[in-house]
């Protein structure tokens, strides 16, 4: 998350920067005076830094980055930061409530590789692998292809299922859900058959829900779960803020400590999206207000943050910030406030007043790379509209848009192969909430061990293993269990006919599955 840099090594690469752009000669008025302007404020920058060697402000990093043409991760990469990072703090430190997280990917040059050629219709209509739905690729895309309108969805945003405060959820624990903003009409009459995120004063929740006769009614599955679920709506301290279009978890599902309910957490909060508030202090003032840590908590995420992120934060200056102020504030002070409130950055940037421009802006290690101003305007390979576009359209129509995230996590799909399935048919399968549909993908890992089907058979829903069995051109899914000396894979249904019986010999065609993204 950090590196350490001196002075004399950001001053270094500053001149280097500069040096890069006093290549580019002026071509008009406009553009000379922009010239002499960026001269002088990098003059005094590297002045101001030799003098006072000053830990580094927000705005300076700003002002830094739009006179360097540097994205806004690589103003932070100057100074000994990655953006990117947080995002693996805020779930390590906040995974256990549900939350909005950061979805942005602040290393905008970031190769990955996108599909080009896919299969004809036909082929999604069974199950098959990923090399035989998607013929050919296009590599050494950078990852900021994605923002474009072929492949983002205005809107979406995600959303981190609480590990802890998800009991009566509709969405299992640890998923990363999708979700789409709704229109006013659907948000007083939702659908039954869909799943909503709600907003609730102490936290969020996903969930199924009705409305009718001034009530919401939350629908769930969940025999454990005893809290409140009918509330006066419109009001009552609920909010329907959008619907979940597809959810992404990592399979088996881990046990975790006894989830509770929204009902045992404090928490006073106005039913605001943080982006809907007009300023920096009052997202943060109303995080505060709904996620409210144990004092034992608290400590530990503050010693942890500044620990990893070199900052100091005092109770003083977290109370100015979820104050109105002016003040400027350094920047590890606000990438530290932000995880401890549950915050994005893109977020505590914009609200703040710091735009983010990164379309016409370098990397840093670009910038470092480049060895004459021409090297930074050699064409970025643009990705190019998956073929044919019918059957990319209902791709997009199921799962909304290709997740920057998950091009992050997996930058060249091409070699998981035969790893990743897409269900194409109905599974059969019983005993997981939500079902696994068709539309689904499906990631595979072999086997280290012969795998104990009777410890299988003791765990339920989406925490009981499931396993794939390959026969020529055909998956069989299913849970595992034993048939005398051999196996079979069921469906879950109880002295239900097995759906494949195998001997140990075929055991190498089995694995297990370990992560799923599922269309709602």
């Amino acid at each position: 998350m950090y590196r350490p840099v001196t002075s004399n090594e950001i001053i270094e690469r500053v001149e280097h920067i500069r040096g890069l752009l006093r290549q580019i000669r002026p071509r008009n008025e406009h553009e000379h005076l922009a010239f002499e302007r960026r001269e002088q404020r990098l003059k005094d920058f590297i002045t101001n830094l030799r003098r006072t060697q000053s830990r580094a402000m927000v705005q300076m990093v700003d002002d830094l980055g739009t006179h360097c043409l540097l994205t806004k991760d690589g103003g932070y990469r100057l100074f000994g930061y990655s953006l990117d990072a947080l995002r693996e703090y805020d779930l390590f430190l906040n995974g256990g409530r549900t939350h909005v997280v950061e979805s942005y990917v602040f290393e905008r040059d970031y190769l990955v590789e996108l599909p080009l050629e896919l299969a004809p219709a036909e082929a999604f209509s069974r199950t098959a692998s990923l090399d035989t739905l998607v013929r050919s690729w296009q590599g050494d895309i950078p990852i900021r292809a994605l923002s474009r309108s072929e492949w983002h969805h205005p809107g979406a945003f995600y959303v981190h299922v609480g590990t802890e405060d998800s009991l009566g959820s509709s969405i299992p624990p640890g998923s990363m859900a999708l979700v789409e903003l709704i229109d006013k009409e659907e948000e007083m009459r939702p659908d039954l058959r869909s799943i909503y995120l709600l907003q609730f004063r102490n936290g969020y929740r996903c969930s199924r829900c009705v409305a009718t006769r001034g009530k919401l009614q939350l629908l769930t599955v969940d025999r454990s779960y005893f809290g409140q679920e009918e509330f006066s709506y419109p009001g009552g301290g609920v909010r329907i803020v959008g619907r979940v279009r597809a959810f992404a978890l990592g399979l088996p599902l881990q046990h975790h400590a006894s989830p509770r309910g929204l009902w045992s957490y404090d928490g006073n909060a106005d039913l605001l999206l943080p982006w809907e508030h007009a300023h920096r202090w009052q997202m943060l003032a109303n995080k505060h207000k709904r996620f409210v840590r144990s004092p034992d908590e608290e400590r530990y995420v503050q010693q942890f943050l500044q620990e990893n992120l070199h900052s100091k934060v005092s109770e003083r200056t977290r109370r100015r910030y979820r104050s109105e102020t002016d003040s400027n504030p350094h920047a590890d002070a606000l990438m530290q406030i932000t995880v401890e409130h549950f915050a994005r950055y893109t977020d505590s940037l914009r609200m703040g007043g710091h735009a983010i421009r990164d379309a016409d802006r370098f990397s840093l290690e670009t910038m470092l790379h480049a060895n004459d101003a021409t090297d930074l305007f050699v064409t970025r390979a643009r990705a190019a509209v998956p073929m044919p576009s019918e059957v990319w359209d209902a791709r997009r129509e199921e799962m909304v848009e290709y997740a920057a995230l998950f091009a992050r996590k997996f930058p060249r799909p091409s070699l998981l192969g035969e790893r990743v399935l897409r269900i194409g048919e109905e599974t059969g399968l019983v005993g997981m909430q939500p079902p696994l549909r068709p539309g689904s993908w499906v990631l595979l890992e072999d086997l280290s061990m012969l795998p104990d089907a009777r410890i299988d058979t003791s765990k339920r829903g989406w925490a009981r293993p499931l396993y794939v069995m390959r026969r020529g051109v055909e998956h069989v899914l299913g849970y595992l269990d034993r048939d005398g000396n051999g196996f079979a894979l069921l469906n879950g249904r109880e002295a239900n006919h097995p759906k494949a019986l195998f001997g140990p010999s075929e055991l190498l065609q089995l694995r297990r599955v370990c992560g799923v993204v599922i269309p709602v």
